[in-house]
């Protein structure tokens, strides 16, 4: 099966989750000019006459290199060739005035606020990023080897989200965020992109930085170990496997946390005695993991559950019988005799 096959079988199935199936719809592609999102950008042109899709790319200057102003304008021209509409993006002028810590997420951080703001007021139906298998056996190993993940970060990433599962409450969003090229490895984007022009940032090289560190060093290291063992591919389906049972346990969690709202008050929580006695300390922490990711109180919940820590905290205070107040963002807790109380 030749890549433009395998991409369009993996976009059809995302738009049919969707609900777009032989709709019109819109997509934006967030495109560096890397060979991996200039990879999704002409997969994507190849393919959208078939589905009936109009298409546009966004360029994101972080205001961290000088080369930024030649990017914008080399993905500019791209777009321009293939007829589609371009949108450029930059970090406001000051944002890297007071924190240089944590570069990378912070980065990642405000890269999709702009991207999302983008998407919401020029009504896209989806986003587009070009994240492919190399990029989930990264997080995956990442995941595995420097935080001992549980089964939900064994889910890695996913193929498609809602844009509610990022948004807080107070932003306004409807749109869904795509990645068609996660079963596709970086060999076949490699001889896909072969002969065409693309953009290479040095820094993707800096082992300093974690994930380059597993790209550079680990993932070669894999390969050469294991050469007949198509570990991405397995570790791919691990991570689909993980996805379905945490997607299961996310709606049993739901419908557990949904029966403890008070009757009376449809923003608090009840948690009586009896029914923390009635549970392990295992089954808590696994509980409270999801309770801050679950549709409770109408919302969306922020998708990440707090650290190991912050959950044993959680499930200490519970446990214990003594009047107590905690705060655990967005919610207090309120523990008595009786039980313990949760609101926003």
């Amino acid at each position: 099966m030749d890549l433009k096959t395998k991409f369009s079988v993996n976009f059809k199935e995302i738009v049919t989750k969707t609900g777009f199936s032989g709709k019109n719809f819109s997509i934006l592609v967030a495109c560096s000019g890397g060979a991996d999102s200039l990879a999704l950008l002409y997969l994507l042109n190849e393919i959208r006459k078939d589905f009936g899709f109009e298409l546009a790319a966004s360029y994101v200057n972080h205001r961290l290199r000088s080369e930024a102003a030649d990017e914008t304008k080399f993905v500019d021209k791209i777009c321009h060739d293939l007829e589609i509409s371009f949108f450029p993006l930059e970090f406001p002028c000051d944002f890297w005035e007071n924190e240089t810590k944590n570069i990378e997420e912070r980065a990642r951080l405000k890269r999709y606020e702009l991207l999302f703001n983008l998407a919401n007021s020029n009504k896209f139906d989806m986003l587009a990023t070009a994240h492919h298998l190399d990029d989930q056996v990264e997080t995956l190993l990442m995941r595995i080897f420097d935080r001992g993940t549980g089964p939900k970060g064994l889910s890695g990433i996913k193929p498609l989200n809602s844009s509610s599962d990022f948004l807080s409450n107070t932003q306004k969003g409807d749109f869904f965020v795509i990645r068609p090229m996660l079963n596709i490895t970086k060999n076949e984007i490699s001889d896909f992109m072969n002969g065409r022009q693309f953009l290479s940032d040095a820094s993707n090289f800096d082992t300093e930085y974690r994930r380059n560190y597993y790209r550079h060093k680990i993932i070669p290291a894999l390969d050469a170990l294991l050469p007949d063992v198509p570990y991405k591919e397995n570790l791919g389906r691990l991570a689909e496997n993980a996805a379905c049972e945490s997607g299961i346990m996310r709606e049993l969690m739901n419908d557990f946390w949904r029966d403890l709202l008070a009757k009376d008050a449809s923003n608090e929580i009840f948690i009586s005695r009896n029914t923390i006695k009635s549970h392990s300390y295992s089954f808590w922490l696994t509980a409270f993991s999801y309770f801050f990711s679950s549709t409770i109180f109408g919302r969306s919940g922020n998708l990440r559950s707090p650290s190991t820590k912050t959950l044993h905290d959680i499930t200490d205070f519970i446990i214990k019988t003594d009047p107590g107040t905690a705060n655990y963002a967005p919610f207090v807790f309120e523990r008595n005799r009786e039980g313990v109380k949760i609101h926003q």
